[in-house]
């Protein structure tokens, strides 16, 4: 079991500047905006940015796609070639008064408090968001097994927007993990030793009301439960959240419930960005039994194995190309190596 802290507190300007520090002798790890948005058209996107985390100065396209419906098999088609898995560009940074701003050649991310504004490809994708309740952060210290420490903030978003001229809603997240000078956010704890699932979700009820949370699932005998529930306008942080993960026939997570003290939300995926680590839904019922009128959720999965994987990865060895020919044995994940291509 490790031991860590989670809480809830009032976002304020110094959250998202570059110099802000929330323990001695931490610094910013990376910054990540991301979400899951439905366009008028009916079609689904998902896009996923980082700053910092693997380069200073430099922006992290993770993805940007758009979500096959109905299929938890393949990997979804992506938006922007010119902007694949990986690609990095250089951005400047920018303090004002009420905002700060990281802007690049297709990213500009604009953030204040209780709100932040997002374009990318050059202009193409373009989301504004409001914030929903307070922010939650965790922390892990240094302890056995545990040799770098992290501290890890997230807020969780409303969001409105347009995407290759698709209006479009949806939710969204803002993170940030900080830890010890140096340390790259991919040789923190959180990916490599504690996560196992993390769910996120927004609900919103025929009568207007809207519900939001997430809620971690540690890998092992870690008893990592850190969760976050937003209700009434309210957050509360939680330490000790319940996830029921049901997998289909091919280790894909496909339904979960997630308990929050006497709170429940049930989510079904029906569609995976890049498998089988992201998979996307809906909420289908909740604990207050009301009619939903919209819903998402978004889930990332990690194999107990992910620890050699990104070794691999990050060593320059492999590049899984092709997610249909994976497998997933006993939690851990496994690619022919005829679809693990020398990088």
């Amino acid at each position: 079991m490790i031991r860590y802290e989670v809480w809830t507190e009032e976002p304020h300007l110094g959250f998202y500047k570059r110099s802000y520090c929330p323990r001695e002798d931490y610094m910013l790890a990376g910054m990540w905006p991301g979400g899951i948005f439905t366009g008028a058209s009916g079609k689904r996107y998902h896009g996923m940015r980082g700053f910092d985390e693997l380069a200073l100065d430099n922006a992290h396209t993770y993805i940007f796609v758009e979500l096959n419906e109905g299929n938890l098999f393949d990997n979804s088609p992506q938006l922007y070639p010119e902007l694949p898995i990986d690609q990095m560009e250089m951005f400047s940074y920018i303090e004002t008064e009420d905002a700060v701003q990281y802007v690049g050649e297709n990213v500009r991310l604009e953030v204040r408090v209780g709100s932040f504004d997002w374009t990318d490809a050059k202009g193409r994708f373009e989301i504004h968001v409001k914030q929903l309740g307070q922010a939650c952060t965790f922390w892990v210290p240094e302890q056995e097994g545990i040799p770098n420490p992290i501290l890890h903030r997230s807020e969780i978003g409303k969001a409105t927007g347009f995407i290759n001229g698709d209006p479009v809603e949806g939710f969204t997240f803002l993170d940030s993990s900080y830890s010890r000078p140096g340390v790259l956010y991919f040789n923190l704890p959180l990916i490599r030793k504690l996560e196992k699932q993390w769910s996120m979700w927004v609900v919103e009820y025929a009568d207007g009301e809207v519900e939001a949370g997430f809620a971690w699932k540690g890998r092992g005998e870690t008893g990592f439960r850190a969760a976050h529930l937003i209700t009434g306008g309210v957050s509360r942080a939680l330490a000790d959240s319940r996830t029921i993960t049901t997998y289909d026939e091919r280790g894909t997570v496909w339904k979960s419930r997630i308990e929050l003290g006497d709170h429940f939300f049930e989510l079904e995926q029906d569609t995976v960005s890049d498998w089988p680590a992201h998979t996307f839904g809906r909420v289908v019922a909740t604990s207050k039994g009301k009619e939903i009128a919209k819903s998402w959720n978004f889930i990332e999965w990690m194999p107990d194995n992910i620890d050699s994987m990104l070794d691999r990865y990050f060593a320059g060895e492999i590049q899984v190309h092709q997610a249909r020919e994976g497998r997933i044995e006993n939690e851990n994940i496994y690619f022919p190596e005829h679809v693990l291509k020398v990088r």
